[in-house]
């Protein structure tokens, strides 16, 4: 199995990188933000995912390992392969992807290309509960949320990070973190953040 090449950009293309490893050539199957990091000059390294099928071996690659661990477990939902889990990755971050299933936030990952309301309640049902052994470990979102006791206020800057990188304005993240703690300050982070999303849900559809 392929798990990361390391070499110099050949040739560029819709959805592709090909990369020249010691004279052979690799097509590695790309989102958009990974191909535009990938710098003409001087070595790259992508990590892949080799997927085998009936017509061919086909390479996805991504610039950190945390993507890529993020795609694999995508790759566990029913009716998700590897060019749906490489197009949701390819519009938002694997953290935010993580964030929306642990906090069931079906109406975020509807938005995502190919994701329709039952892909989505399947990528939270299959996945909510097996997200645990991720190599991602930021603000305890993805593991490790209740193994060091948190104060009000780190907690707040917790929930906020979440929502930024869900994509919502710092003001936005700000407004709702305020108005939940306001109303429960023994919240967990996970449910805080599925607080502030259900606020922010009702206040922008009625702004």
């Amino acid at each position: 199995m392929i798990v990361f090449l390391r070499g110099r950009l050949a040739a560029r293309g819709p959805g592709y990188i090909d990369l020249d490893v010691h004279g052979v050539g690799y097509r590695v199957y790309v989102t958009d933000e990974t191909s535009a990091a990938i710098a003409h000059d001087g070595e790259s390294t992508v990590y892949t995912y080799q997927h085998v099928r009936e017509d061919g071996v086909f390479l996805y690659g991504f610039l950190r390992p945390e993507e890529r661990a993020v795609f694999e477990k995508l790759l566990l939902v029913s009716g998700v392969g590897p060019r749906l889990a490489l197009g949701i990755l390819g519009a938002i971050s694997a953290e935010a992807v993580v964030t929306a299933i642990q906090t069931e936030d079906a109406n975020l990952l509807c938005t995502l290309p190919g994701v329709g309301k039952k892909t989505a309640q399947r990528m939270i049902l299959d996945l909510k509960d097996k997200l645990g052994d991720l190599p991602l470990d930021w603000n305890g979102i993805v593991r490790g949320a209740s193994a060091h006791p948190q104060g009000p206020a780190d907690m707040q800057d917790d929930v906020i990070t979440a929502l930024v990188a869900l994509g919502y304005r710092m003001r936005e993240a700000e407004q709702a973190v305020s108005a939940v703690f306001s109303e429960n300050s023994d919240l967990t982070v996970e449910a805080a953040v599925k607080a502030a999303l259900a606020w922010l849900y009702v206040h922008q559809q009625d702004a």
